[in-house]
């Protein structure tokens, strides 16, 4: 058991390093790799959408990114709501 947890710790470090997010967001992407494995491995007799559920988990993925991006490049990656304030505040 130990060994699991030690394995799956290790797993988590290196997403986190090899795609540049806290350990929380690689804990997200860990648990959306695992439940795409899981929904793919469903009965097909039940409606089973792969295609949708691709990309759901696509977008949830591309979430994840922009966390990454906008952390790595705040001033570039302003939402519209960031750059209206940004606006306002220099106009004062």
């Amino acid at each position: 058991m130990e060994g699991n947890v030690q394995e799956h710790n290790r797993e988590i470090h290196d997403l986190a390093r090899r795609h540049g997010l806290t350990e929380n967001e690689a804990r997200i992407l860990h648990h959306l790799d695992q439940a795409t494995e899981l929904y793919e491995r469903l009965p097909d007799h039940h409606n089973k959408d792969i295609s949708s559920w691709m990309t759901y988990r696509k977008a949830l993925s591309t979430l994840l990114m922009l966390r990454v991006v906008k952390r790595d490049h705040p001033e570039g990656w302003l939402t519209e709501a960031e750059e209206e304030y940004r606006k306002l505040a220099e106009e004062e």
